[in-house]
């Protein structure tokens, strides 16, 4: 669940935030519009560029850690972290409050542990950005219903990639989300095709596991 939620975070956390401070502020309680509003005081640009700036030096530090001996390279990352995070604050150029979306949409895009798919996560939130910042909400739900709408129309290996959700098969939800305990996981997955659809029996040592 941890990493679901993860990867909603990294792909919409700066969308959301660009969309609350243009258009929708009003949605934000008084006491941390308050703090919002005086930590974007100095910002002389919009929401937009001030999100960009801070996703393209954020790419900028991670591919720069990649090519660099390991020991090196996290000093280097959290230094240089540190280090531009604070000079840009201090500056003017970004908030406080955009610091803070960005250290957590680096921080669950690190918990995506397929690397190809955190690559996709990372090229997806572009685009999402810039429609939030024309349309707000709005943007943000039809960017989400556009993805989900793609995603649902892929095939790996003929199987449909949003099975079982789409299409639908009920009985193969009990090993998605939630696990059933292994007594119930008696038929394999329908979105399959198997030729039997009874599992073998499990061992012992297996229902132990």
């Amino acid at each position: 669940m941890l990493r679901y939620i993860g990867f909603c975070i990294a792909i919409f956390l700066p969308s959301i935030y660009i969309s609350l401070i243009s258009f929708h502020y009003e949605v934000i309680p008084l006491n941390l519009l308050i703090t919002v509003g005086e930590s974007r005081e100095k910002v002389p640009y919009p929401p937009l560029l001030e999100a960009l700036l801070m996703e393209i030096m954020l790419e900028m530090l991670r591919e720069a850690t990649i090519r660099l001996p390991s020991p090196i390279s996290q000093t280097i990352g959290v230094v240089g972290g540190i280090i531009i995070g604070q000079a840009a604050v201090e500056a003017g150029l970004v908030s406080n409050i955009m610091i803070i979306v960005v250290a957590l949409t680096a921080v669950a895009s690190f918990i995506l542990t397929n690397q190809e798919m955190s690559a996709s996560v990372r090229f997806i939130r572009f685009p999402l950005m810039l429609i939030s910042s024309m349309f707000g909400i709005f943007g943000i739900v039809i960017g989400a219903m556009i993805l989900i709408i793609h995603l649902i129309s892929l095939k790996s290996l003929g199987v449909p990639y949003f099975s079982p959700f789409s299409p639908m098969k009920i009985l193969d939800l009990k090993d998605t989300f939630v696990r059933l305990p292994t007594q119930l996981l008696n038929t394999r997955p329908f979105y399959l095709k198997p030729r039997d659809l009874n599992r073998e029996s499990l061992s012992k040592d297996e229902e132990k596991r």
